[in-house]
């Protein structure tokens, strides 16, 4: 397991690692929040958990060519987990994939992948750090979000591939359907 604690909040979590993954090479695809699957005789009120569904297609293409038993793992999926003094951000190890269908000699094409997941939770769980924009220094505002300052919560997770490719544009006919102004 690869695990790192942070002192963000939970709710912090997500928009950090929304962020954080394509500085990475990598997306969120979805969010998940398990909360609401717990039954109200939890005796921990704050216990709670966010599942973020990573996807890195160059990495992944490789572990599925060498071996496509790495499909039942794929796409990766971190865990945010509230505790009393912050959030701990688990992961399977990719290690772990390759020792569980007995393929321990593909460990080195798992690497990259480990070492990708090690560096999206270390960066997600680091405290946040406010940069002042030029724009903002010279007192000019642009109002809207940008994309990843977006809530992907409830998210469909199959409309777009990891490749970008839309349902919507593999099921149209490539024309318009109302042409004009």
């Amino acid at each position: 397991m690869l695990q790192v604690s942070s002192a963000r909040r939970l709710e912090d979590i997500g928009p950090a690692l929304c962020a954080a993954a394509p500085r990475h090479g990598a997306a969120v695809l979805a969010i998940t929040h398990l909360g609401k699957l717990l039954t109200s005789n939890v005796s921990d009120p704050a216990h709670d958990a966010m599942v973020y569904t990573i996807c890195q297609s160059e990495l992944y293409a490789a572990l599925l060519s060498a071996d496509v038993r790495f499909a039942a793992f794929l796409p990766c999926r971190l865990a945010a987990i509230r505790h009393a003094s912050g959030v701990v951000l688990e992961t399977l190890s990719p290690k772990q994939f390759c020792a569980l269908i007995n393929r321990t000699d593909l460990e080195r094409l798992a690497a990259p992948l480990e070492t990708l997941l090690k560096d999206l939770i270390a960066d997600a769980a680091e405290p946040a750090r406010y940069v002042v924009s030029p724009a903002e220094q010279s007192g000019a505002h642009q109002p809207g979000a940008v994309e990843h300052q977006m809530s992907r919560d409830g998210m469909i997770p199959q409309r777009v591939d990891c490749h970008g490719t839309k349902i919507e544009d593999l099921a149209g006919t490539g024309k318009l359907d109302a042409p004009g102004g």
